[in-house]
């Protein structure tokens, strides 16, 4: 392989972007002790630091900067995986090229929309409206964001998870088969068992599934990287 050093220096720098984005998404999306859901509002979200937002979005912003590069070498990783005479192969490689083109994207939008609400939900709180009036505006205002938010999760989720299970199914990548399970889809799946628990520690910890998935897929293609063989000089 060509230019190992510079994919793996890429592949760290997504590495640190996806570590960033777990401490932003634990700001926006951990809810604490005694929190009650009702459609979209958490219930403590009144009672969160103001602060806890503004950083979540600060650090989404910086993150992005270090997790495209990863993006950009994971890319190139599968379009040199990719087994030219399988037509499955050349479609996940470009299924995949398409979710984390997505996730480039949409991740800073993804991010917003999770501060965004609790935000407008505290401003709403402060003011004379009957709680379920409240609930009602902050229902309405991600009912107009939902559709983009959804295609942009289930791309981001979806699109770079499954390609990437198919060729570590397949031998393509240089890692044992159980690293299919490293990847955002998995892990967002665990979250929602996990959840069942009913114990906020754990629940607060499942806002970070996700970012943790995109971590654990950039080190399963850096393991596959460094089990590559250096490229010959002629």
């Amino acid at each position: 392989m060509k230019n190992k050093q510079r994919i793996m220096a890429g592949l760290v720098k997504g590495m640190t972007g996806s570590a960033l984005l777990m401490i932003s998404d634990w700001l926006m999306g951990a809810c604490g002790k005694d929190n009650v859901t009702n459609g979209v509002v958490q219930s403590n979200w009144a009672k969160a630091a103001a602060w806890r937002y503004e950083a979540a979005m600060l650090i989404a912003s910086i993150a992005l900067f270090f997790l495209v590069a990863g993006i950009h070498e994971m890319i190139h990783l599968m379009k040199l995986s990719r087994n030219k005479r399988d037509q499955w192969s050349l479609r996940a490689v470009r299924l995949f090229e398409l979710g984390a083109t997505a996730t480039m994207i949409s991740e800073l939008f993804l991010h917003m929309k999770g501060c965004v609400l609790p935000i407008l939900y505290r401003k709403l709180y402060s003011t004379s409206l009957m709680e379920s009036d409240m609930f009602t505006v902050v229902d309405d205002v991600f009912f107009y964001i939902s559709i983009p938010f959804y295609i942009f999760a289930i791309l981001v989720v979806v699109c770079t998870s499954v390609p990437y299970m198919y060729q570590v199914f397949q031998g393509r990548l240089r890692v044992p088969k159980w690293f299919m399970l490293l990847n955002p889809m998995v892990l967002w799946l665990v979250g929602w068992v996990l959840r069942l628990f009913k114990v906020y520690v754990i629940t607060d910890f499942t806002a970070c599934m996700v970012s943790f998935g995109f971590l654990l897929m950039l080190w399963g293609f850096l393991q596959h990287v460094i089990r590559s063989p250096e490229a010959r000089r002629e």
